[in-house]
């Protein structure tokens, strides 16, 4: 089976396939070339082949040519519409290292790395709109610098507000059993087998939701006020932990 990560990717390759070949994509090669002569010297006949000669000339040791077409495509953005769609296209293998340098989202707010991924396409369409008309003497790297610190940020945002919600989730267990010593045995027993869940590695922002929501007897909808997440999310994360303990 395919690594879930890797099926957006395959989404965007699929749509690729279809608009990069059409009469639209030649008109805007050919409106490109106009304005590049770089462009007009590798002689493709639409958007899919200057792509994929891109793509050749990096397995090919060519690497600082695709860059310069790449700047050169940044540079006339505004030709056509699709000209910034192959621009994105273009930017997909580097876009996978990104994400594999940021270990696809894992400690993020992310479900899954094909989700980190679509964030990183996404934030790379905004990156080259942003800058669409620019001229960038390395622009690929330029990009994909500016795609990694934008998801980079993301990523320790939401670090930083994990690690605030389980502080004031067990601060409150705390204040909690020192003000009722005689908390229920049942309840005691629950909060063992949580805290036990949590040495054994499993998540620590779900551990803290079920012992706030179980043991403490938060409501759901305080522990989204107090963590920032939607209610759904915190009924997400709690009920993964509770799977995670009677499993």
């Amino acid at each position: 089976m395919s690594d879930p990560a890797l099926r957006p990717i395959d989404r965007l390759d699929a749509e690729w396939e279809v608009i990069g070949r059409t009469a639209d994509s030649r008109h805007a090669l050919s409106l490109l070339a106009a304005a590049e002569p770089s462009v007009a010297a590798l002689g493709a006949a639409d958007l899919s082949g200057l792509v994929a000669a891109m793509d050749l000339m990096r397995h090919h040791a060519d690497s600082a040519r695709a860059a310069r077409l790449f700047q050169a495509m940044l540079r006339s953005a505004g030709v056509h519409p699709l000209v910034p769609r192959a621009a994105l296209q273009a930017m997909v293998p580097g876009l996978v290292g990104v994400a594999r340098r940021l270990s696809w989202g894992r400690g993020g707010d992310w479900e899954s790395g094909g989700q980190f991924f679509l964030d990183a396409i996404t934030t790379a369409w905004e990156v080259i709109v942003e800058w669409a008309g620019q001229d960038r003497p390395y622009a690929v790297l330029d990009l994909l610098s500016a795609v990694r610190c934008r998801l980079r940020r993301q990523l320790l945002h939401h670090r930083e507000l994990r690690d605030r919600a389980v502080l004031s989730v067990f601060d409150a267990a705390e204040a909690d059993q020192a003000a009722d010593p005689g908390v229920a045995n049942d309840l005691q027993e629950l909060a063992r087998e949580i805290e036990e869940l949590d040495r054994r590695g499993a998540d620590p922002v779900d551990t803290a939701t079920l012992y706030a929501n179980q043991v403490l007897g938060i409501s759901l909808s305080e522990l989204a006020r107090m963590t920032g997440a939607s209610r759904r999310r915190v009924v997400d994360r709690r009920d993964r932990a509770a799977r995670s303990l009677f499993a």
